[in-house]
């Protein structure tokens, strides 16, 4: 009786969610065509340098920043938009997601209710990322098809929201994070982990999914072991890590890694990682010798403070030895007003980041780890136009980014608070 009651009320939350899909007409779809923009005036940060210069004039064309300076010649399509006052940075970028994964609020949260969720957060999510500025965001473990399904939406267009990159499923082990989780239904980890300690299967999986478009891999290589000497969390062995990033690497994907102690970390920064998720965990301080080896291998580190209560203990002399940060939040649903991205830029400043660094961790550094520097992160000729106008200098306060006037992606304004003044 109970398992029919579960199998009903998923039958009903299906049935209503189609028709609010059918009738509802809110699933954020984009208001404003991709235009070309001629944008003058303000002061410009373009994310190349630590200083901000009087913007010579931007002009946008087919997406992308065509030329810089007064002597561009302007198509007659073209929409001025004046900056006068404002700040323009580039598009920000959340480097640590989980846009689709279903995320419980407490142990007692049904499967009913997390589907429910889904189908309630999505497009405010959407929404609520364009509107703290994030137009690029790194998605790192999510439900499949549906995550492959999302991103072909969004590039297609007939979906707004930011451009995703994704890892498709979480290379983990069995009884490992995340599927050590036991407020997580099995068929959800089914569809979001890859469990295998077997390198052989691993490369296999990859290539696979390689195929099917993910943009780069997250593993977990993180374990647990209690004051007894007994394994309470296993993780994949250094062997299966390092097949993983090979492979990734024959693919062209970067490799994100989420990482624990010291020595979980040098063993991964050994086998070629691109980012370190969550940083050094539970108080664990980073050795120079470590910091070093971060910037030797360029790998960007990405703290998630948000998450880790006492991460903030090594960002200090990280940041003095030359790392490079990227931000993540680690948080889809708690993007009302972009608190999350704003509270973890926030916390980065807070801990020892100076707010132009942190400026360039959330656009130059995330482009870099996401392996599009020629594409993103910075205002240059050739790069898609991802740029915020804000009523303020973030890079010299970071918390002015809560007043971004607009939002343009790609050549489209995705949100426009200018006009209404």
């Amino acid at each position: 009786m109970k398992k029919f009651f579960i199998y009903f009320t998923l039958l009903i939350i299906f049935i209503t969610a189609i028709f609010m899909i059918a009738y509802q007409k809110d699933l954020y779809v984009w208001q404003n065509p991709q235009q070309n923009m001629w944008i003058t005036n303000g002061q410009l940060f373009d994310g190349t340098s630590e200083q901000a210069i009087k913007n010579p004039g931007i002009l946008v064309e087919n997406g992308k920043i065509s030329c810089l300076g007064s002597t561009c010649k302007r198509p007659q399509d073209v929409i001025h938009i004046d900056a006068t006052g404002k700040g323009i940075v580039p598009g920000l970028i959340d480097l640590h997601g989980h846009i689709l994964s279903a995320k419980a609020e407490g142990i007692q949260q049904s499967i009913p209710a997390m589907i429910w969720d889904q189908l309630r957060f999505l497009p405010s999510v959407r929404r609520e990322l364009i509107a703290a500025g994030i137009t690029s965001y790194r998605t790192l473990g999510d439900v499949m098809p549906a995550i492959f399904q999302l991103k072909e939406e969004l590039n297609e267009q007939n979906l707004a929201g930011p451009r995703i990159f994704i890892a498709g499923p979480i290379f983990t082990i069995k009884d490992g994070h995340p599927s050590q989780n036991k407020r997580i239904p099995d068929w959800v980890l089914e569809r979001a982990t890859v469990q295998s300690d077997d390198p052989v299967y691993v490369k296999q999986q990859i290539a696979a999914l390689a195929k099917q478009g993910i943009d780069g891999v997250k593993v977990v290589y993180q374990s647990y072991t209690d004051d007894q000497g007994v394994v309470i969390m296993p993780r994949i062995s250094n062997k299966t890590l390092h097949a993983i990033t090979s492979e990734a690497r024959k693919h062209g994907l970067w490799v994100a890694v989420h990482t624990g102690t010291p020595e979980e970390t040098d063993e991964a920064i050994a086998a070629g990682i691109t980012t370190i998720e969550h940083g050094i965990r539970h108080g664990n301080l980073i050795e120079t010798k470590m910091m070093k080896k971060i910037v030797e291998n360029n790998i960007i580190y990405v703290p998630t403070l948000g998450r880790e209560p006492k991460g903030h203990l090594n960002i200090a002399s990280l940041n003095q030895s030359g790392v490079m940060f990227g931000v993540g939040t680690d948080s889809p649903v708690e993007m009302i007003n972009g608190n999350s991205y704003r509270k973890e830029l926030s916390r980065m400043v807070k801990a020892g980041i100076p707010d132009v660094k942190a400026l360039l961790a959330a656009t130059r550094n995330g482009a870099d780890a996401l392996g599009k520097s020629d594409e993103l992160g910075t205002i240059e000729v050739g790069k898609f136009a991802d740029i915020l106008l804000v009523d303020g200098q973030p890079w010299q306060d970071i918390t002015e980014l809560k007043n971004i006037d607009m939002v343009i992606l790609s050549g489209r304004i995705a949100l426009d608070n200018l006009t209404a003044q």
